[in-house]
């Protein structure tokens, strides 16, 4: 399975470095970009704090992530934006640039065609990992193979790949028809300190 795994997501670079691309920007991060912050404090027991503080030519999104008795797992922050994205179903990927100051470990990106509720914890929605390797800046390069609709609120971590089970991936309709982004640290304990760039539609657009 993991051979499989990464024999796609090797075709799929393969394929967006030998087409001529058009980015699609989903997301600038320069200045005010209409995200809000939220924390597990939105459940029992929350105690995960964080900030988005916007800048000249980024936002700063850091906090810290701790145990979060109510799930008895870590807990976690995260920001969401709410909007009608631009179509990216002709894209392959998802390409976020970031500078991680600390090299924290548990960072997601996901995205969804409904805006959950404001309470709501649990989203219905699409999501990786952001695997940044290191400290500094980097813009990581996501297909859409990686992401999955079966993941596993406690850890965060995707329960069954899109790859293992096409029913999870995400579909087209839903690429034309974003409603909402957000970006996670969650079940991995410490302090984040984030600076985020851009969001784009990447690979074949």
């Amino acid at each position: 399975m993991k051979l499989s795994f990464f024999s796609a997501i090797t075709a799929t670079l393969m394929r967006m470095f030998s087409t001529t691309n058009n980015d699609i920007l989903l997301q600038s991060f320069a200045g005010e970009s209409g995200w809000v912050f939220q924390s597990d404090d939105i459940l029992p027991h929350g105690f995960s704090t964080g900030t988005l503080t916007a800048a000249m030519d980024r936002s700063f999104f850091n906090g810290s992530v701790k145990y979060q008795q109510f799930i008895d797992a870590m807990g976690f922050v995260r920001i969401i934006g709410t909007k009608s994205f631009p179509d990216i179903s002709t894209c392959e990927a998802i390409e976020i640039t970031v500078k991680s100051l600390t090299g924290y470990q548990g960072y997601y990106i996901a995205f969804g065609d409904t805006v959950p509720a404001a309470a709501s914890a649990i989203p219905f929605e699409w999501r990786t990992d952001i695997p940044l390797q290191a400290s500094g800046t980097n813009g990581t390069t996501i297909p859409f193979a990686a992401f999955s609709s079966s993941w596993n609120f406690g850890t965060g971590r995707i329960d069954v790949p899109c790859l293992a089970n096409p029913a999870f991936c995400p579909p087209s309709s839903v690429l034309r028809n974003i409603k909402f982004m957000e970006i996670w640290a969650q079940g991995v304990a410490g302090q984040f300190d984030t600076d985020l760039f851009t969001i784009k539609g990447v690979g074949g657009c």
